[in-house]
């Protein structure tokens, strides 16, 4: 996989044809579909069926994601000899929005609700017997994920954690300072406006504030975004704010950690501007077993970094899988 062949795409982005191609050859093996989730929620998926798979990989997207973002993923995962599955979370992409006063808007009723949604894509969708599953989740979707761990045993194998959500960067504001304002805007009834500095979705070129250093891996998402309303989402409002900070300390917690029983890979951005490492290096401390593997020159989407971070971050994945 890691290796300079065919099978790694170097520069993802940079020829469209080649693109375009790795994803007529996934339509050939994707059913898309709904489910409801928690509160009545329709909630889309898709999934990428092999024969002969060696188990399943279900991903768990990030803030404002959706599942197009890890077309490349999904390619590779696909390669190394596993169906994938992947769930658009409430409020995201085709799961349709949960914005008051903008569709870009990001919000959740409780972020526990994400979690229980999972848990009927997996129960309603994913499971099969005697196939091993996998999770691989990021960002947000990794505070999801490692959630649902903590509260469901028996459903994964083994779990990848890339870049977990698991204490937000607050921008100027200590965490005990956000946790007061966006519980204050709740309570005066304005838990519905837009975190101070965000806003819709603009398309506007930001490879600086981007998530990745790869200017093609961004790029080409970027066109997909712009060229797609209905997976356009940005901005987070103080409600999701508010859920989000409560939830990334409950699954950092030592009583809550100490319930997972399966190996955990945990991967750490050292140019992350989103996710603090703090809570990252406290879950690998009070977990049973985790692995924790820092790219010192990646930024928060190690997935979409450049081709020799992301050679050695597959070939780690690869080997943790087997």
């Amino acid at each position: 996989m890691c290796e300079k062949n065919n099978k790694f795409i170097y520069n993802y982005g940079s020829d469209k044809e080649l693109v375009e191609n790795i994803k007529e050859k996934l339509s050939k093996i994707k059913e898309v579909g709904y489910f409801e989730g928690k509160n009545n929620a329709k909630i889309y998926y898709e999934k990428y069926s092999i024969d002969n798979e060696k188990g399943r990989i279900v991903i768990s997207h990030g803030f404002s994601e959706c599942i197009n973002k890890f077309t490349e993923m999904i390619y590779y995962f696909t390669e190394m000899g596993y169906s994938v599955y992947g769930i658009e979370h409430r409020g995201h992409g085709r799961s349709g929005s949960l914005g008051k006063t903008h569709k870009n808007q990001i919000n959740v009723e409780k972020f526990k609700y994400y979690v229980d949604d999972l848990k009927t894509f997996l129960d309603k969708i994913v499971v099969k017997k005697d196939v091993d599953l996998y999770l691989y989740a990021h960002s947000m979707g990794g505070a999801i994920g490692t959630m649902f761990l903590e509260e469901h045993n028996g459903y994964f194998k083994k779990a990848i954690l890339s870049a977990p959500m698991m204490e937000i960067k607050t921008g100027d504001f200590p965490k005990w300072m956000a946790y007061i304002i966006s519980s204050l805007y709740i309570i005066a009834g304005k838990g519905d406006k837009y975190l101070f500095g965000q806003g819709p979705f603009d398309g506007k070129y930001d490879l600086d504030g981007a998530g990745t250093t790869n200017k093609y891996r961004y790029e080409n998402h970027l066109e997909e975004l712009k060229n797609n309303e209905v997976i356009q989402r940005s901005g987070g409002l103080f409600k999701w704010m508010f859920e989000s900070l409560k939830a990334s300390d409950k699954v950092i917690k030592k009583k809550n950690v100490q319930k997972i029983n399966i190996p955990i890979l945990l991967f750490q951005s050292g140019m992350d501007t989103f996710v603090k490492d703090r809570g990252q290096n406290k879950f690998c401390e009070r977990a049973k077993n985790c692995r924790k593997i820092r790219f010192e020159n990646a930024k928060h989407e190690i997935f979409g970094e450049d081709d020799e971070t992301l050679m050695k971050y597959l070939k780690i994945i690869k080997e943790f899988l087997e």
